[in-house]
């Protein structure tokens, strides 16, 4: 079990199972019921849920930064301070990340109002199987060729791990 505290040691675990052709399975939350965060085929888990935290507020652009491993309820807990939410309250809200929101493509109580997380998501920071990152997006509205974000919400940490995400915010309801 490896539990990196920032992108780059994430990046740095990602690239030695790389290097080595060792099995990798990221977790944080691990409120999944289908056994996706098992390591079935030994190797490292990848824990993730020490990469908590907002990173930034812009209520003028209407966007939060957050680390991936930060609990739903400690955001909007944080978010409350500034009088937004995002207003993503999937069932697993209590046990689940913001990453675990972006990689299984979460839908909430409130995703008639608010979207689901594809709808929230305006960027990404993604460590890539080889140890690269990259980000995505990063803007409230954007037209700038395809949506890159949708390659990485819903793939389960395949494609790549989401280390940190940009969500849309709305005022907090009164």
């Amino acid at each position: 079990v490896c539990s990196p505290a920032d992108t780059a040691q994430v990046a740095a675990v990602v690239r030695l199972c790389h290097e080595h052709g060792l099995p990798l399975t990221p977790a944080a939350g691990r409120s999944g019921v289908c056994g996706a965060s098992v390591p079935v085929f030994g190797g490292v888990l990848l824990d993730l849920s020490a990469l908590q935290g907002v990173v930034s507020v812009d209520t003028t652009s209407g966007v939060v930064e957050v680390l991936a491993g930060t609990f739903g309820p400690d955001l909007e807990r944080e978010l409350a301070t500034h009088g937004q939410s995002v207003g993503h309250f999937p069932q697993s809200f209590d046990l689940a990340t913001v990453g675990g929101w972006v990689a299984c493509r979460g839908a909430g109580q409130y995703s008639t109002r608010y979207g689901k997380i594809e709808d929230i998501v305006t960027g990404l920071e993604v460590v890539l199987a080889d140890g690269t990152t990259v980000h995505t997006g990063g803007y409230p509205r954007q037209a700038a060729g395809p949506d890159l974000n949708q390659v990485f919400i819903g793939s389960e940490g395949t494609l790549g791990i989401v280390v940190e995400a940009q969500l849309r915010l709305h005022p907090a309801p009164t």
